[in-house]
């Protein structure tokens, strides 16, 4: 396991604060999901091939606000070699805060990287909580399951496209105050046996997982909900 951002504290993530990155083959973990971009530039190389990939973007909020993308295009931003810490410290200066946030990443690769996305197969699962803008295509709550069985888990359905998978844990929590869990034990066993076996079967070409430690209620639940989906439990790195 490659620790890009050790973990050093179970602060508050909001907007813009990383408190770890690590790698696990194709699964990228974070706290915040604004990493979520650098992720995917470093996995598939994006500068460096012309293969596309389908999108599907799990999560509570559709993370597509268009702040900063006039910036971003000003910008002459080698993506092949960007750094870790060099991503983190892009900055906007007229409001004296990171460029790249929890709200707009998403909205950034788009318009980076349109060529390397078969928008005719990028969808959008997030409770139909504001707008999916260039994603083609919404996935009620009750639709997840089945639709991932039948593209990612089995490939029932065959595309000639790998997927990139961006899971946000507050999917799975009611909206505050409660954060309480809205999905069966079951439903949430086949999630993640539908990701574990397309990432097996090269169906997935990366997957990116945050867990949002406020917007899932707290640390101790998104990290329980990570280790009961996908077996990982971690510790303060000294």
């Amino acid at each position: 396991m490659n620790h890009i951002i050790p973990f050093k504290s179970r602060g508050f993530s909001g907007p813009h604060t990383d408190h770890l990155l690590f790698q696990d083959n194709k699964i990228y973990v974070m706290d915040n999901h604004r990493l979520a971009l650098w992720a995917w530039s470093d996995a598939l190389k994006l500068t460096q091939s012309s293969e596309q990939f389908n999108l599907l973007h799990i999560d509570a909020h559709p993370d597509m606000s268009d702040a900063a993308l006039n910036d971003i295009q000003k910008l002459a931003i080698d993506w092949s070699t960007i750094s870790i810490n060099d991503y983190q410290h892009l900055w906007q200066t007229e409001y004296n805060i990171p460029l790249i946030r929890w709200d707009n990443y998403l909205t950034i690769f788009l318009d980076q990287f349109s060529k390397r996305v078969n928008f005719e197969n990028t969808f959008s699962a997030t409770h139909k909580m504001g707008s999916s803008k260039k994603l083609r295509h919404d996935i009620l709550p009750h639709e997840l399951l089945k639709f991932m069985n039948d593209y990612i888990g089995e490939r029932l359905f065959y595309n000639p496209h790998r997927w990139i998978v961006n899971l946000d844990l507050d999917y799975f929590f009611s909206p505050q105050p409660e954060k309480v869990i809205l999905f069966s034990d079951d439903v949430i066993d086949q999630i993640a046996k539908c990701i574990k076996t397309g990432i097996e079967n090269d169906i997935i070409a990366v997957c990116t997982i945050a867990l949002s430690p406020e917007c899932s209620g707290s640390w101790e639940k998104a990290e329980w909900l990570l280790e009961k989906m996908f077996g990982y439990k971690f510790d303060i790195k000294d």
